[in-house]
């Protein structure tokens, strides 16, 4: 069984061909992820097992069987630990993204990253990592007031491991198991049990909302890649490109298809639905409701009638009375059909 697997099905690079991420082929130091005809390419042979990939990736296409980022951001809060570092070379703090880190703190009283480690560092970023611990407390600090990622960045003496030393002691690590109540236990299986969950719907994602769940705030401003929502304005056709396209399924209609919703808790800030939109309708909210952000929510309603001209049923707007084809028809071609004595 590989150490490492790549699900290229949960990618969304390869879900939709106008998207751009390539932020495993950025990071990884061994050239483990190429582009190949605008597709991700995924060598496992060449990765050293550094972990750093498993917090870049939006979709956790990228799976270590030795090292779980999720399960460890859930067992955290049982461990003995007052800090996260790598200075015993457990763990690359680059493999954590930035729900990690919330949750982390989320569900403890503080939390302190000792980054001195990673300056001269060339598996992870020392800039990716502190813009994802800032992503945490831009977000926390809407939440909780006394929530805040402490950041040690003082230089100290570090031990040299190769990048293979380095797995082994990763591997050594991950055997050690946490002293967690059944109850709690039970918790977070449950929280990682991917059973009814889109593909493309991260676990990080849906254990960071339940956490929010747990803490009383009237709106909250979205944060990409965090949580975020999207309004859909009266230019909307109702074509449903971006119901068809969102990857996660946090927009959908109703079962006439009349209506428009979103379940805000599923967005993660991929943008699709706006570059699709031909006729731009789709934007992202300034605030939201945490109300409304945690139940779906109502975007754009139409109508039907019967088009005057051809008969045919369309989605009426305002006031009109033909549909758009004939529309066009009537303001543009109509003298086509014109009898002479009337030019």
């Amino acid at each position: 069984m590989a150490l490492i697997t790549y699900s290229a099905d949960s990618c969304i690079r390869n879900a939709y061909y106008y998207n751009q991420c390539s932020n495993c082929v950025t990071t990884c130091q061994e050239n483990v992820f190429s582009v190949v005809q605008n597709r991700i390419k995924f060598d496992a042979n060449l990765c050293t097992y550094c972990s750093a990939c498993l917090g870049v990736c939006p979709t956790e296409a990228i799976k270590m069987d030795i090292f779980e980022p999720n399960r460890f951001s859930l067992e955290f809060k049982f461990s003995k630990e007052d800090k996260l570092d790598c200075k015993d070379k457990t763990r690359c703090l680059s493999s954590f993204d930035s729900q990690h880190f919330s949750v982390m703190l989320l569900e403890r009283e503080n939390l302190v990253c000792d980054l001195s480690q990673c300056s001269e560092c060339d598996i992870g970023s020392l800039k990716g990592i502190e813009a994802k611990i800032d992503e945490a407390n831009n977000l926390l600090d809407k939440v909780s007031e006394n929530k805040k990622i402490e950041k040690v960045l003082e230089i100290e003496e570090k031990e040299t491991l190769g990048k293979r030393e380095l797995f082994g002691k990763i591997f050594e690590k991950a055997t050690e198991k946490v002293s967690i109540p059944d109850s709690e236990n039970a918790r977070i299986e449950r929280l990682l049990n991917r059973n009814g969950l889109k593909k493309m719907l991260p676990t990080k994602h849906k254990i960071l909302i339940e956490a929010l769940k747990d803490f009383e705030f009237e709106t909250i401003k979205p944060q990409a890649p965090l949580i975020n929502s999207q309004n859909i304005s009266d230019k909307c056709t109702n074509c449903k490109d971006c119901i068809q396209f969102c990857p996660t399924e946090a927009l959908f209609h109703s079962t006439d298809m009349l209506s428009i919703y979103i379940n805000s808790a599923k967005c993660i800030s991929c943008g699709i639905c706006q570059d699709i939109c031909k006729v731009d309708a789709v934007s992202d909210v300034e605030s939201i409701n945490i109300i409304d952000f945690m139940r779906p929510r109502k975007l754009v309603s139409f109508s039907m009638s019967v088009c005057g001209e051809c008969k045919t049923p369309y989605i009426q707007r305002g006031d009109e009375t033909i549909c758009s084809r004939c529309f066009d028809f009537v303001e543009n071609f109509s003298s086509m059909l014109s009898l002479a004595r009337d030019l």
